[in-house]
């Protein structure tokens, strides 16, 4: 009796620790996100009112939110039903920090269609990435 209580608590604290631990990824993953909502605004408004500074804040903002979707810990809030979910936001996040690299370049450079052509291509591959896995 006392040898399958004990099993019982052991189970019960490992299902624990896992459900916290995914806890954890989940709302770093979702503070990220949040995070890149924020950036691609300051990035919208500093193209709207013609501030290359803001511009490049937002795009370093956005930045620093890619690692996390390009780690393994992504998976903590991507569908499991979804076969290549994992390789879609692997893509996702290597398009993003490609056209943001290069929007950094066409800002110094001067070139503000060629930036503004990449804040929409930025913008499409959110969309892109929440319309697949999210199932919008």
């Amino acid at each position: 009796m006392k040898k399958s209580l004990s099993i019982i608590a052991l189970l019960l604290l490992t299902g624990s620790s896992l459900s916290a631990a995914q806890t954890d990824h989940r709302s770093m993953l979702m503070k990220d996100m949040r995070t890149m909502l924020e950036a691609m605004e300051q990035i919208q408004r500093g193209g709207l009112y013609s501030s290359t500074e803001d511009m490049k804040v937002g795009v370093k903002k956005l930045q620093g939110t890619l690692n996390s979707l390009e780690s393994e810990d992504v998976k903590w809030i991507l569908p499991k039903d979804q076969k290549h979910a994992f390789a879609f936001a692997q893509k996702s996040a290597k398009m993003l920090r490609m056209y943001s690299d290069d929007m950094i370049v066409s800002i110094e450079t001067g070139r503000m269609d060629d930036a503004l052509e990449d804040y929409t291509q930025l913008l499409k591959q959110c969309t892109s990435c929440h319309i697949r896995i999210r199932n919008w």
